[in-house]
């Protein structure tokens, strides 16, 4: 019985153990979401500068059609 316990808490041990790979795969993956974040926020700043645009051109279509 305590060959089998002591069994499961090594294995449950060696479970726990960092794996190098994997924390350097999730640190790169944590970077690129972070840049795609950035990029996400730049495109949305585009998005809005031309909706903005559009608007305005808009808005003198329209008085150039009342007039």
């Amino acid at each position: 019985m305590y060959k089998i316990l002591a069994a499961i808490v090594l294995a449950l041990a060696f479970t726990a153990c960092t794996n190098a790979e994997a924390e350097a795969e999730i640190a790169r993956l944590q970077s690129e979401k972070e840049s795609l974040q950035v990029e996400i926020q730049t495109l949305q700043s585009k998005l809005d500068s031309a909706k903005a645009k559009a608007d305005s051109v808009q808005k003198s279509l329209s008085d150039l059609d009342m007039q």
